[in-house]
C-alpha cells in the first residue's frame, strides 16, 4: 500500500513485531490484543533510543545502522554481550556494549516510549518495533537522507549525536545495514540512496569509514521484482571499496535460518556482524607501512598541551596509522617519554600513542 507522499510501505514492521514478541516469550493472547489494539490507534509515540558514553578512551567505534534487522542485531549482540560482561573480543576487535531494552512495543504502563539504551564502542541505529510509528520511519529512505548542506534524515541525525557524545572514541567506523524496503523500489530510490551515501563521506562523517552491507534479496520478499539486484549492483557500482558483498553469504543460509518470510535466525545477525568487523579490521591492518623503524624511547614526564598543529599517530612515525587528525587547543597530555625522531610519547586514558614535538605546546595559550 501507499501513504499519503506515495510511498511503499512494507510489512517489515508488522514482522519485526511480531519477531520480537516471539523471542521475547509473549503470549499468543497479548500478541492477538496488540494487533487488535492497533488497527484501531495510530498511537503517536516513538520509541526512544538513548546513546550513553561509558567516559572509557577507545581507539575504535563502531555504529550500526538499518532497520528491523538492525533492531534485531541490537538484541542479540546485547545477549552475547551480557553474557560476556559487556566487554569482549570479536571479529578481531575490542567491543564494549551496553544494552538495555525495557520490553514495551509502543509505551510503557506509565505512558512512557519503550526505550532502548546503548553505551560502549558499539551503538546500533533504528526507531523502535511499532509498525505504526517507528517501522515507517526507520524504513524510508528518508532515514539516511543528506543533500550535503545541512538537512539530514533521522538516522543522520542519531549518528551525529553518537559521535558528538562520544569524543573518547577516536575513531568511527559507520556500517549501513539499512535498504530492505529501498531495494524493493526500484533504479531512482538506489540512486537517492547512494547520493545520501555521497554526502555522507563526502559531508557528514569525512573522518570515519563508511561501509555499506548488501540486501539479501533471494528471499521470497522480493519475488515480485524484475530486477531484484538493482540497488546491490547501483550500490556496489558507486562505492567499489566501501560496499560489502554478502550475497553468497545470505544463500548459503537460505531458507533453513529464516524465521519468517523477512529475518534471519540470532545466529545469522552475529555471523554476520562478526565477518563484518573482521573485514574492517583486515583492512585496516592492510592500511599499516609494513615496516616501521624502530626508535628509542626516553622516559619523559610533564604536561603539555595540543595546538593547531596536533596530529596523534599509533607510533612514532608519519607513516603510522593516524587516530586523530585534529582536536581542539590547549588541551592538557600527559607526556611519558620522547623518542629520538622527536616524537612525544603520551598517555591517552591508560593508552600509548603518540605526537610530533611541534604538536605539542609548552602553555595552553594559543
Amino acid at each position: 500500500m501507499y501513504d499519503v507522499r506515495g510511498e511503499f510501505l512494507t510489512d517489515l514492521g508488522r514482522k519485526e513485531v511480531l519477531y520480537f514478541m516471539k523471542n521475547r516469550f509473549v503470549s499468543g493472547l497479548m500478541v492477538m490484543m496488540f494487533c487488535v489494539f492497533s488497527l484501531f490507534l495510530d498511537l503517536p509515540v516513538h520509541a526512544m533510543t538513548v546513546y550513553e558514553s561509558d567516559g572509557i578512551v577507545h581507539e575504535e567505534g563502531y555504529i550500526i545502522i538499518g532497520e528491523s534487522h538492525a533492531i534485531n542485531t541490537a538484541r542479540v549482540i546485547g545477549d552475547r554481550a551480557e553474557a560476556a560482561g559487556n566487554t569482549f573480543q570479536w571479529g578481531g576487535t575490542d567491543i564494549s556494549y551496553e544494552f538495555q531494552w525495557d520490553g514495551s512495543i509502543e509505551v510503557t504502563p506509565e505512558g512512557l516510549p519503550n526505550t532502548f539504551r546503548m553505551k560502549g564502542n558499539l551503538f546500533v541505529v533504528f526507531e523502535g518495533i511499532s509498525q505504526k510509528t517507528d517501522a515507517k520511519t526507520q524504513c524510508s529512505y528518508e532515514y539516511i537522507y543528506s543533500d550535503g548542506k545541512g538537512t539530514q534524515g533521522r538516522g543522520v541525525q542519531k549518528i551525529h549525536e553518537i559521535i558528538d557524545g562520544n569524543p573518547n572514541i577516536l575513531h568511527w567506523n559507520i556500517i549501513s545495514m539499512c535498504g530492505a524496503s529501498s531495494a524493493g523500489k526500484g533504479k531512482a530510490v538506489a540512486d537517492m540512496c547512494v547520493a545520501s551515501y555521497r554526502n555522507w563521506i563526502a559531508y557528514e562523517f569525512p573522518e570515519a569509514d563508511c561501509y555499506f552491507l548488501s540486501i539479501a534479496t533471494n528471499k521470497k520478499y522480493y519475488r515480485h521484482l524484475q530486477d531484484r539486484d538493482v540497488y546491490n549492483r547501483t550500490l556496489a557500482a558507486a562505492f567499489p571499496e566501501e560496499f560489502l558483498d554478502y550475497s553468497d553469504f545470505y544463500a548459503e543460509r537460505y531458507p533453513e535460518r529464516l524465521v519468517d518470510t523477512i529475518h534471519w535466525d540470532d545466529e545469522t545477525y552475529v555471523d554476520l556482524i562478526e565477518d563484518v568487523l573482521w573485514k574492517i579490521e583486515e583492512r585496516r591492518s592492510a592500511e599499516k607501512p609494513d615496516s616501521i623503524t624502530e626508535y628509542t624511547v626516553t622516559a619523559l614526564q610533564d604536561i603539555l598541551y595540543t595546538n593547531d598543529k596536533t596530529v596523534v599517530y599509533d607510533c612514532p612515525d608519519l607513516r603510522g596509522r593516524v587516530i586523530l587528525n585534529s582536536c581542539s587547543g590547549g588541551l592538557p597530555v600527559q607526556i611519558t617519554g620522547m623518542t629520538d625522531n622527536r616524537f612525544y610519547q603520551i598517555d591517552l586514558g591508560g593508552a600509548v600513542y603518540y605526537v610530533p614535538e611541534t604538536g605539542l605546546s609548552m602553555s595552553e595559550q594559543q
